[in-house]
């Protein structure tokens, strides 16, 4: 009875100690289906033991593989204890090892660059583990020497037409590959055909200056002008439709720097050039036009660079309504006293014109619209004329040409009276020729500007009680 006893209780023990490994078992199972790789080595050697153990009491015996794999039990779930708290603390994590195939974003599928240029192509890759990108061409090679690769963009340096193509950049992990390809076009690069000059003087005020400017390129080009860095262009330019740009009836005003810009979708190129205001101007009317409206001296070019010098004259700026008249003095302006000359054109004066000679007071006459002197004899009992064939006295044009008109008068042998008919003797040409006891005058403007200015006066009939007083005025233009 009592070995009966005992054997009921000693297999009441082994159930219950099996109902306890059973219990184990699935903990571990549960527990190990939710660990990671390390975890799980943990798990199974545990598992092991635990049929180990199971093992042992069917055949009734205990080795110590108990004490083992109560210990590996209780560090298993210690450790178990501890994932939870670190999986609860970093819920965003992946406590799992995942794997992501490679994905490519290239940032442009189509480039377009110009020669000389540098491009960057990039290339953004995912996946996990994280790819490896190469580049390659997918005719040729990648451009020799010229290339960099960093952070799998692909950076090409000073392009060249040859470089044109397509470029794949390729990411690769352990699960696969994938490709990304950009087309790169190669153009001509934006150039200047016809460039403007650097410096440019024009001849003359009121002159027209003409600034070429023609680019070429593979895109369509477009050309602007900018004057000192501002849109707006001096009055009275045009813009050609090959870039040129004209300005018309130069003045101080003009004088600048001027850019001309051509831009095409990829790239602008730019051009200087200054323009400077012309070093003199034609005339005073030149100067009251493009240049100053203050009356003063100056220094003027009638027939411009390469010609006669250069010379200083006076600008009137009010006469003539303030066109500008061009003054030049004179060494015989006074009234000056004419007396014991009997024969005809026996007094000679010639006339010496202030700071000019007489080749350059021409070419003043040339580049001006009206030219004019003054000039007045004064008589008493002084012929000037009367016979108009054999005269008295007379003036001396500037290419010594014989003048046998007075001023206001353009008839040979006349005076300003006898072209109105309004002489003391209606039947003369002129007041002196009366040969009066009293005196008289003949005088008005010389306006012929092909025979200006006068070199020279020319008087006789001055003897006894015959005397006279001649009058030159300054030369005017404008």
């Amino acid at each position: 009875m009592k070995f009966a006893v005992t054997i009921v209780a000693k297999m009441k023990q082994q159930e219950k100690e099996e109902r306890r490994t059973n219990t184990e078992r699935k903990t571990l199972g549960s527990l190990c289906s939710t660990t990671g790789l390390l975890l799980s080595v943990v798990c199974c050697i545990a598992l092991i033991h635990v049929e180990l153990r199971i093992q042992e009491h069917h055949r009734h015996s205990v080795t110590c593989c108990d004490q083992m794999e109560t210990e590996i039990y209780r560090k298993v779930q210690q450790y178990y204890a501890r994932w939870q708290d670190l999986k609860a603390s970093h819920s965003g994590s992946h406590w799992q090892e995942t794997r992501v195939s490679p994905q490519i974003e290239l940032s442009s599928k189509a480039l377009f660059a110009e020669e000389g240029q540098n491009v960057t192509i990039a290339c953004t890759t995912t996946g996990q583990p994280q790819p490896s990108i190469t580049w390659s061409k997918a005719f040729g090679r990648l451009p020799k020497g010229r290339t960099e690769v960093l952070s799998g963009n692909l950076t090409i340096y000073n392009l060249e037409k040859k470089d044109r193509g397509m470029y794949i950049c390729k990411a690769k992990n352990i699960l696969r590959s994938a490709t990304g390809v950009t087309q790169l076009t190669i153009l001509s690069r934006l150039r200047f055909k016809v460039r403007p000059p650097k410096e440019v003087s024009p001849s003359s005020f009121g002159s027209i200056v003409r600034l070429p400017c023609v680019a070429e390129s593979d895109l369509s080009t477009t050309i602007s002008w900018t004057k000192d860095g501002e849109s707006s262009l001096p009055v009275k330019y045009n813009v050609l439709l090959n870039g040129t740009l004209v300005l018309q009836n130069i003045k101080k005003s003009h004088e600048g720097s001027y850019t001309c810009r051509a831009t095409n979708a990829l790239a602008t190129i730019e051009a200087k050039v200054k323009i400077n205001a012309p070093v003199t101007a034609t005339s005073c009317s030149v100067i009251s036009k493009h240049v100053s409206s203050v009356s003063g001296k100056y220094v003027i070019d009638p027939d411009g660079e390469g010609g006669l010098a250069p010379f200083t004259v006076f600008c009137d700026m009010l006469d003539k309504n303030g066109v500008g008249v061009t003054v030049i003095s004179h060494d015989s302006e006074s009234r000056t006293f004419v007396h014991g000359y009997c024969g005809r054109g026996s007094y000679s004066r010639d006339i010496h014109y202030t700071g000019a000679s007489l080749s350059q007071l021409a070419s003043l006459t040339r580049v001006s619209s009206h030219c004019e002197q003054f000039i007045k004899y004064e008589c008493y009992h002084s012929r000037l004329f009367y016979d108009r064939n054999n005269p008295y006295g007379w003036w001396v044009s500037r290419d010594s040409t014989k003048m046998t008109y007075w001023g206001g008068a353009s008839g040979s042998g006349k005076c300003a009276c006898g072209m109105t008919n309004s002489c003391v003797d209606r039947y003369l040409g002129c007041n002196c020729d009366a040969y009066e006891g009293v005196w008289r005058e003949d005088s008005g403007l010389l306006t012929d500007k092909t025979h200006l200015p006068v070199r020279q006066l020319r008087f006789g009939d001055n003897n006894g009680n015959e005397k006279g007083y001649h009058t030159l005025g300054k030369l005017k233009c404008y």
